[in-house]
């Protein structure tokens, strides 16, 4: 198995509800548009002399396993420092969520501990997650709050435990003998994908834990005949590869169940990492070539090629979505030999070819003048892609900026949400094809208002329409 691979006084407890399975076998396989790549900023993180591999990135934050230690990279500051490691004789295999850096720290004689380090605060040493006597703890993966990792202590084949920083418990999601391993876990701490292998470690299966009111909820993502590994979250969908037809191609799963997609290539796709709405992965043309960086847009069917160096590997990718837009990439290559490996990253943008048009009752010109008594103004917007109508309309968010009269600026949230809305997420009509969303303006008063769309998974704006009230 590859493993991407205790919190001051933790308490282990067992909040896990009944495992639920998503083993539809109904399948979609999607042929990709590829697309030119857009301007890119290419970065080498680290090619001095040794093996640096195992990258992850989180907006400028990237961590890798750097010979016997865990090393960081800020690519605002360019700056590049290890991780103290005091007594262990090696630390390794790490992740990161912002500033905070996860990993297994080697102490010999003594156990094998998951840490957390925030580069953030560089003077502050590693703590360790859960502490205990005796652990041997690999595979150490975080999304916000959320640590999991892979404990052998419990059971000889490991058993998968997360532990939140914040309220310093942990959870032990597996309890057979079954080998589990190769966790990771989304942005925001509250869904973990790990390999669950019953038979074989060579044939294993994707799993899922779902957070929801302090309880995790385990399930199969998927569980065919196949071997399934390397498996990300988003939150909402699970990438995975499996080798099908003894060819190892690129899925995906929605978190909460559903039909089984695939990416249809000829060619090897391997390490899926996901981010926003992005698959990152690394294909070949058989096993025994070399690899290059691709993106899959999942939403709008685009894919990028981001290296294309026939002589050179490039492995062990990882892919976050920055603030403003803006796709990071990081991987392994070995232009110095397959033990002396270096740390590439590539930034840049896919420009997003939807539009939304203002729908009546607000007009195209900005004309619009609604009487702030009447508590509600229905905002709709109808989708274009390349300028023609579509009604696959995917998940967008609403926000409002005063533009005349009062205090100019964005409104908040809570100013303008109703009891049937749902936050700022716009509802989706799918008679109409319009995304529609209830806008409370009785609190705003008088003013000139723009009201924006924006893809929730890029944060672009598409769209927006003006209107007064009185």
């Amino acid at each position: 198995m590859k493993f991407r691979v205790d919190i001051r006084t933790g308490v282990v407890c067992f909040l896990v509800a009944t495992v639920a399975i998503f083993s539809s076998i109904t399948l979609s396989a999607i042929v990709p548009v590829a697309q030119p790549l857009p301007a890119v900023t290419s970065v080498t993180i680290n090619n001095t002399a040794g093996d640096q591999y195992d990258p992850h990135v989180s907006g400028d934050w990237v961590a890798y396993t750097d010979g016997l230690g865990i090393r960081y990279y800020n690519l605002a500051t360019n700056v590049d420092a290890a991780i103290p490691m005091g007594a262990a004789a090696r630390d390794l295999l790490s992740d990161v969520s912002g500033s905070r850096i996860a990993f297994s720290r080697v102490i010999v004689g003594v156990k094998t501990a998951v840490m957390v380090f925030d580069a953030a605060t560089p003077a502050v040493a590693p703590i360790e997650v859960d502490p205990a006597p005796d652990t041997i703890r690999l595979g150490a993966a975080i999304g916000g709050n959320t640590v999991a990792y892979v404990d052998f202590g419990l059971e000889g084949n490991g058993e998968l435990v997360v532990s939140d920083l914040s309220t310093l418990v942990s959870t032990r999601l597996t309890t057979d003998a079954s080998a589990d391993g190769n966790p990771s876990v989304s942005p925001d701490g509250n869904v973990v994908v790990w390999e669950h292998c019953p038979t074989s470690l060579t044939n294993c299966d994707i799993y899922q834990a779902v957070r929801s009111g302090g309880t995790w909820s385990v399930g199969i993502t998927t569980n065919t005949a196949s071997p399934e590994g390397n498996p990300d979250t988003n939150a909402s969908l699970v990438v995975y590869d499996s080798q099908r037809a003894g060819v190892s191609h690129l899925f995906w799963r929605p978190v909460g169940g559903g039909a089984e997609n695939e990416l249809e290539t000829v060619n090897v796709v391997r390490n899926p990492s996901i981010a926003g709405s992005y698959i990152a992965f690394e294909l070949a043309a058989t096993i025994f070539d070399t690899s290059d960086i691709f993106v899959y847009d999942v939403v709008n069917n685009r894919l990028f090629q981001v290296t294309n160096t026939p002589l050179v590997t490039e492995q062990l990718n990882d892919i976050t979505l920055l603030p403003d837009g803006r796709l990071r990439v990081v991987w392994a290559s070995d232009e110095d030999g397959a033990d002396a490996r270096n740390i590439k990253s590539a930034t840049f943008e896919v420009t997003t070819n939807y539009s939304a048009a203002i729908q009546a009752p607000i007009n195209v010109n900005g004309s619009s003048v609604f009487n702030a008594k009447r508590g509600v103004v229905p905002v709709k917007f109808a989708l274009a892609l390349n300028g023609s109508p579509v009604c696959q309309l995917p998940a967008a968010t609403v926000s409002v900026v005063r533009t005349a009269g009062g205090t100019l600026g964005t409104i908040n949230e809570t100013d303008v949400l109703q009891p049937s809305d749902s936050g700022s997420q716009f509802r989706i009509d799918a008679t109409t094809c319009q995304y529609t969303y209830n806008l409370g303006v009785s609190s705003l008063g008088a003013g000139t208002y723009v009201v924006q769309i924006r893809l929730a998974d890029t944060a672009v704006v598409i769209g927006a329409g003006t209107f007064s009230l009185k």
